[in-house]
């Protein structure tokens, strides 16, 4: 791609800061006064363009996506420098931890530059139909983050002005988050269903969000509405007629379940109608403020080829996984070592061990590989699916398009959502063995997580809704930038304790005969708090500042 699509410009440098708190105490003087900056169709472009940019560093590296190590997918190495990981992966976080704070603010940061595209926006001398795409994709994006934060920390701080003297708000409920959340989706509504040029559209997709993409997270939205905390059942009905809008327009706009699971993340399919909803990175000078840093983040440390070993795989999960194209395509099928060549000079499974029994992969873990690229000779990234018996691109940044919602994301949702709600379940049982049918080996039989096996045409609603959840779990594997996640689906399911249990009992699983392997990292605090452990901690530098930041 050969646009540069979202930098903020005089925008962003002269309305934007980095965190809510510091916004509400910075001194305004010298700055730019938001009324009279949107004065034109430019300066509205701007305004968004400032948004997106804020948008782009909540994925662009892994610190503010640390929560959703607390998932059963996703684990981490017990030592190097990865002890943020590791806290939040055994439900023991500190209000230091770089995680936490990093998803405090940069969340807040989005908020904020949401909020003043709402109230200016409309001011601006262009046409309506402009004026609802800039309004439209602010409150998304502000419904976005605050749907992120709610999921974490509980109860929040609604900031919905620019221009707020209450330096010490109040907490407001969770429901009173969701409230504002819904509100936010339902405004964003008046975007248009595509979008004709660049940088709105490129590449055959829309990088702005469309109404399909506000529809797809209603969905979402309303399924977490139904489940845990607020448990309000009769959402799942509101959830089922979002997601079947997106299902009624996928033929007309081009949605699809990709046919070949190596496609899914691959750099060589990085633009397509496969995904509902991305966050774009453009990599044209290389910049760790814009581009995604991702590409090492999964490669172990020590296998020569410059990993950072942000996150392992879980072994349970791992092993439960169904067999098939997917599993192949989200987890690396052999780890291997490079020299500084990039040859390949080992290729081992990541269990073995060597003539003396020693371990051979000192991480002992399944690698993830959704993120890793291959290089050429010349240690060029090559656009193509990933090949692990090719050497890795060692590049630290690239343009690797996040997936937050995809299609087949959507299909399982109206799937569960309708199993749960009394509806229709020969639609969904076709839906689940459609997600099924390019990703497993076995595609009309469901084996559970427990080892149960069911006929999905014989299932039961109840066993029908588990086993979309479940699917869906198999389907955002190791995808931390996904917008409901493994960790997201465990606690809405009110499963996240489960995870616990698992985790402080941590016994040995056999990989293959005569082999065993346990989780790496230790549960420190092995007492279930309940929300006190599901819910992060408020950071220590905004209990500081505001001491309403208390959860009872």
């Amino acid at each position: 791609m050969k646009t540069k699509i979202f930098f903020g410009g005089l925008m962003a440098a002269t309305l934007l800061t980095t965190a809510c708190s510091d916004f509400l105490t910075e001194d305004p003087k010298g700055q730019l006064v938001p009324s009279s900056f949107f004065v034109s169709q430019d300066a509205l472009d701007a305004g968004v363009n400032a948004l997106y940019e804020k948008v782009n560093q909540l994925q662009s590296w892994t610190n503010p996506n640390y929560p959703q190590w607390q998932g059963d997918d996703i684990t981490a190495n017990p030592g190097s420098n990865k002890q943020a990981c590791a806290e939040l992966d055994v439900f023991s976080a500190t209000n230091n931890n770089k995680g936490v704070t990093a998803a405090w603010n940069l969340n807040y940061t989005v908020i904020k530059a949401a909020n003043l595209l709402i109230e200016n926006a409309a001011t601006t001398p262009v046409a309506e139909e402009e004026v609802n795409i800039a309004l439209g994709q602010a409150h998304y994006w502000r419904a976005y983050a605050y749907y992120y934060l709610v999921r974490i920390f509980g109860p929040l701080p609604l900031i919905t002005s620019a221009n707020t003297s209450d330096l010490t708000p109040q907490l407001s409920s969770v429901e009173e988050v969701y409230n504002l959340i819904v509100d936010d989706l339902n405004k964003a509504l008046v975007v248009p269903t595509e979008y004709g040029k660049a940088p709105r559209h490129h590449d055959g997709v829309d990088a702005y969000i469309t109404r399909h993409g506000v529809e797809a997270t209603l969905a979402a939205v309303y399924m977490s509405m139904a489940g845990y905390p607020l448990n309000k059942e009769g959402y799942y009905a509101k959830a089922a007629a979002e997601a079947k809008k997106v299902i009624d327009g996928a033929s007309a706009y081009g949605y699809y379940v990709e046919p070949e699971w190596k496609q899914v993340y691959s750099m060589g399919h990085n633009y397509n109608k496969a995904t509902v909803v991305g966050i774009d990175y453009s990599p044209i000078n290389g910049s760790w403020d814009h581009d995604s840093q991702l590409t090492s983040c999964c490669r172990f440390e020590g296998l020569g080829d410059g990993g950072w070993g942000d996150a392992w795989g879980e072994i349970k999960f791992w092993k439960n996984y169904p067999e098939g194209p997917r599993k192949d395509a989200i987890y690396a099928p052999k780890v291997t070592f490079e020299n500084g060549d990039r040859e390949i000079v080992k290729t081992v499974d990541w269990w073995e061990l060597d003539s003396e029994g020693k371990k051979v992969v000192d991480a002992y873990h399944p690698m993830f590989c959704i993120f890793t690229t291959n290089c050429d000779e010349n240690g060029n990234e090559v656009a193509a699916p990933y090949d692990y018996t090719k050497s890795n691109y060692r590049g630290m940044t690239n343009g690797h398009r996040h997936r937050v919602i995809r299609y087949a994301e959507v299909l399982l949702w109206y799937a569960e959502s309708l199993a749960r709600s009394g509806g229709d379940l020969a639609t969904a049982k076709r839906y689940l063995k459609q997600v099924r049918e390019h990703a497993v080996n076995d595609v009309d039989n469901f084996t559970y997580m427990d080892g149960t096996t069911v006929a999905i045409d014989n299932m039961s609603a109840d066993q029908l809704a588990k086993a979309c959840l479940e699917e869906h779990g198999w389907e955002v594997a190791g995808n931390w930038c996904a917008m409901v996640t493994r960790r997201s689906d465990e606690f809405r399911m009110n499963q996240l304790k489960e995870n616990f249990d698992y985790r402080v009992a941590n016994q040995p699983i056999t990989i293959v005969p005569g082999i065993t392997a346990k989780e790496s990292v230790s549960v420190v605090k092995s007492t279930w708090a309940g929300d006190n452990s599901i819910y992060i901690p408020y950071p220590d530098t905004e209990v500081e500042k505001n001491p309403n930041l208390v959860r009872k």
